[in-house]
């Protein structure tokens, strides 16, 4: 008996990329209160409320440092004393959610809540923002909290070399030198009158409320004006944010961490920020050189030499500045090897420029993603409202991809060299000073200073 043949079917053949654009918004404002972006995303139906106060951690005033982080956990403790338990449940009674941050730009609120209960959500949130209690018991355990995580915070490698990286790149003027949610010794000496002063500061005119789910509903509009409307502030305004630009030169600061078995590096440089042209590329350059486990660093660091689990690139998005970050652990014996493959790699733009298909790959990976990365309103309206907090319009999210698609090997080499000088790079090495200093000093690259992780102030 002869067996039937096998039939294969043919291999699926890839097609084109369907056409995908950001979502957009209408604009509009709530009556004497904030600015609003409303995003109808028919059948999402979740809605994603990002409500953006111009109160980060960059207004707040000198040795008040913190303050903009623990105003934002104690709103999460509702409008009464000890009520941040009843506050969570309400919400969860609705299906909803509600988060709360600071960053050196903004003071954000989220809520997420299924569109058939955006009403009921709306008006609890309302009542938070317009009657947080901010008790003084409730902040006096957020300070003991925050101190408690700033010590977790000291035990971490990579925020320990972030927290340094900014301290020497930024001037001691600059809020950014000092970490976003304060240090030890100006979390410990804030109050709750001090947390209540500044959110009264808050002036709800500057705010930006960004709704974004199925909003088919004729009272989804109604309901957004309803809660924010007539929100004003009591009190004197806020200090304005400085924007005072990285200082830049050859560098290499040792946190000392005596015993430690590996090292924790980061490179570092000053980058124009978002309004610059440059930006897509200089992401794009960021992802050829660190964005995954065939970028350069992590071909010859992780792939060729085996010094590292993985080495990544990229750059922090700041108001009127940025920075261009490299940073992964090595083991200790080869810090000084990986910090001289490191900088060949971050040279090696501009010795070799930038292959077209090196090139394509990192574009599709930024691009191509898109469509799945912004899928939920949740995704959507955080993009919008960070976009929101740094000035830089609705139509910003769709304009970048729209200029990383556009990016060529030529334009992506001529942005990082024309704003990357890899000859004054501040380097971080958070590891054993007396294993690694030596052979970092016979580099000879810039100069190498020991700063002892315990003689700082933290956060």
């Amino acid at each position: 008996m002869t067996e039937p043949a096998l039939v294969l079917q043919p291999r699926p053949e890839p097609g084109a990329v369907p056409g995908w654009t950001f979502p957009s918004g209408s604009a509009g404002r709530v009556p004497d209160g904030p600015e609003t972006l409303r995003v109808d995303l028919p059948g999402r139906r979740l809605a994603s409320l990002r409500l953006v106060l111009a109160a980060g951690a960059g207004r707040e005033a000198r040795g008040k440092e913190g303050t903009a982080t623990l105003t934002a956990r104690a709103l999460l403790e509702g409008t009464r004393p000890g009520g941040g338990t009843e506050l969570t449940a309400a919400f969860e009674r609705l299906g909803a959610s509600l988060y709360a941050s600071a960053d050196l730009t903004a003071l954000r609120l989220a809520l997420d809540v299924p569109v058939s209960r955006l009403a009921p959500a709306l008006d609890l949130l309302a009542s938070v923002v317009r009657g947080a209690a901010l008790d003084d018991g409730d902040v006096r355990r957020l300070v003991r909290e925050r101190l408690d995580e700033i010590a977790q915070e000291d035990a971490d490698p990579g925020t320990r070399a972030m927290r340094e990286l900014r301290a020497v790149l930024f001037p001691a003027a600059s809020r950014a030198h000092l970490p976003t949610g304060g240090t030890r010794a100006s979390v410990g000496a804030l109050s709750g009158a001090d947390v209540r002063a500044f959110y009264g500061s808050v002036a709800p005119g500057e705010a930006v409320a960004v709704l974004a789910g199925d909003l088919s509903a004729d009272d989804a509009e109604a309901a957004l004006d309803a809660a924010l409307a007539g929100w004003t502030a009591t009190g004197p305004e806020l200090p304005a944010a400085d924007e005072l630009p990285a200082d830049d030169e050859p560098r290499i600061v040792i946190v000392d961490r005596p015993g430690s078995v590996q090292t924790y590096l980061s490179f570092g440089h000053g980058v124009p920020d978002r309004t610059s042209d440059d930006w897509p590329l200089l992401t794009v350059a960021s992802h050829v050189l660190g964005g995954g486990l065939t970028s350069r660093l992590n071909a010859l660091l992780r792939e060729e030499k085996g010094y590292t689990y993985g080495m990544r690139a990229g750059l922090l998005r700041m108001r009127g500045r940025g920075l261009f970050v490299a940073q992964g652990s090595v083991h200790t014996e080869v810090t000084a090897d990986a910090v001289a493959d490191g900088l060949q790699v971050l040279r090696s733009i501009a010795a070799d420029g930038i292959d077209p298909d090196e090139c394509g790959s990192s574009v599709r990976a930024l691009a191509d993603r898109a469509p799945a990365e912004y899928e939920t309103a949740r995704a959507v309206a955080a993009e919008l409202a960070d976009a929101a907090a740094n000035g830089l319009g609705s139509g910003y999210p769709a304009a970048y991809l729209t200029a990383v698609r556009a990016a060529e090997p030529e334009t992506v080499a001529r942005a990082y060299t024309g704003h990357v000088d890899t000859d004054a790079l501040t380097i971080i090495a958070v590891g054993d000073a007396g294993e690694i200093r030596g052979p970092l000093e016979a580099l000879g690259y810039g100069t190498v200073t020991v700063t002892d992780p315990g003689a700082a102030e933290t956060g």
